[in-house]
């Protein structure tokens, strides 16, 4: 049945809805602030919003949902987001369904895609970064690349040999240390990390194998950099840890075990460094994120399943950006959260939003008052 004959098959049956549900205005419902941990406590994470794609722009029609896009078009919001990125006031969320990059940009209300064109066309894009001078990097699991773009998705090089130490089998989380000029590149077969020259895209050397060991890894996926020291932490996913190295691949310690009580991992997929040292840890099977100090001490988790504000089914990446916004591929929700860590930078940045925050006090807090009054 062709789309124009379900449309007037059912276009007067959502009509009847919508004249039904609009009998008359409604007060606005109260915007509740969402952060962790609750009141009375010190806020840390601030929830600030979540973006599915162009729908958060421009509005979807009952019936765009229903029918979902035509079979020969990109899909104009997220379907299955895996790894995610952020820089210069733009979200960039690879979906490996839509075989896409997302570049999703608030301020001009905009989507636009990279990879989507036959040079440099993607076909399961997971890892992404970005440099300085706008480059974006995103490792295609599908292609054994890392391909190289300007930021207006055309394609500058590929990383990754054809034969040899620097071959990629199946790259993963990426990310890049501007300092000294490396990208750092998750192999999940090969179970190490290979690193490359962001200059040239020439093998430099790798490190890990497959074991149980320090330094050793079971199906590695993503990873992180400390910008503080140039620190990398990796994602040992099925040794169900995090390991810690220096910008060498010189091993340094390790933290997490398989467990289902906080402080161990199930199914830990992105991580992410914030300005202070502390690493976010995603976990697909908790549906939350945790959050441990540098030496890998639990300090708060966040989330559970569901799909409000700090919900989540089945996250995958994460990224923390410059300013200690927190990105999360809210997977099966079809979305990217993002949240804000409340560091002591953004305290004195923003001194009344902080006061705000610390005086604030939910309506469900205020309504047990009143009853028990």
């Amino acid at each position: 049945m062709s789309r124009q004959v379900i449309l007037k098959t059912i276009g007067l049956f959502f009509i009847g809805i919508i004249i039904y549900s609009c009998g008359g205005a409604k007060k606005p419902a109260k915007i509740e602030k969402v952060f962790w941990p609750p009141p009375p406590e010190e806020p840390r994470i601030l929830y600030l919003g979540s973006y599915h794609g162009e729908s958060d722009f421009k509005g979807k029609s009952a019936l765009d949902v229903l029918l979902g896009e035509p079979d020969n078009e990109i899909s104009r919001n997220l379907i299955k987001p895996y790894g995610v990125a952020a820089r210069f006031g733009k979200i960039f969320a690879g979906d490996t369904v839509a075989a896409v990059v997302f570049v999703i940009d608030p301020k001009n209300k905009k989507i636009s895609f990279i990879g989507d064109k036959p040079m440099g066309k993607l076909r399961i894009p997971v890892g992404i970064d970005i440099d300085k001078k706008g480059r974006v990097y995103v490792a295609d699991a599908k292609n054994q690349r890392v391909f190289v773009y300007d930021f207006k998705g055309k394609l500058l090089t590929a990383i990754g040999e054809t034969e040899g130490p620097g071959k990629l089998l199946r790259p993963a989380g990426i990310t890049l240390n501007e300092k000294n000029q490396r990208i750092y590149i998750v192999d999940v077969l090969d179970h190490n990390v290979k690193v490359y020259s962001i200059k040239d895209g020439k093998f430099l050397f790798a490190f890990g194998k497959r074991g149980k060991g320090d330094g050793e890894f079971n199906f590695p996926t993503n990873i992180a950099i400390d910008r503080r020291n140039g620190n990398i932490a990796v994602v040992d996913t099925m040794n169900f840890r995090v390991q810690i190295f220096d910008k060498d691949g010189n091993f340094l310690r390790t933290f997490g075990r398989l467990g289902i009580v906080p402080g161990t991992f199930s199914r830990p997929k992105g991580i992410g460094i914030d300005s202070e040292g502390h690493i976010y840890v995603v976990d697909a099977a908790f549906n939350n994120i945790q959050i441990f100090d540098d030496k890998g001490n639990l300090l708060l988790f966040i989330g559970k399943f569901g799909s409000g504000p700090g919900e989540f089914n089945l996250p995958a990446g994460l990224y923390i950006d410059r300013a200690d916004r927190i990105y999360v591929a809210d997977s099966m929700n079809r979305r990217i959260q993002v949240f804000q860590y409340i560091s002591e930078a953004w305290k004195k940045k923003y001194p009344e939003k902080y006061k705000e925050l610390k005086l604030y006090k939910p309506e469900f807090l205020n309504k047990t008052k009143t009853k028990e009054q």
